[in-house]
């Protein structure tokens, strides 16, 4: 299998709210922030059509939002 983890090191995301910003246009914190709200959707939909799961949790080493993709082993 491959994982690819992504950390960053902005405010995260509370735990109520990680499942709802991989929903299209879904956008957390300041209604002024920059960005449409799909960033996270895509990834969704591209890790659903390779049978990928995307996990969101808070960043050990950063403190921000850590995203992880795992893609299942093939035979």
């Amino acid at each position: 299998a491959v994982k690819l983890t992504v950390d960053d090191s902005g405010p995260g995301l509370p735990p109520e709210e990680r499942e709802r910003v991989l929903d299209r246009f879904y956008r957390s914190g300041e209604p002024q922030a920059p960005g449409s709200g799909l960033g996270l959707a895509i990834v969704k939909s591209i890790a659903d059509l390779h049978g990928a799961t995307v996990v969101l949790e808070q960043s050990p080493s950063l403190g921000g939002l850590r995203v992880l993709v795992r893609f299942p082993a093939r035979a």
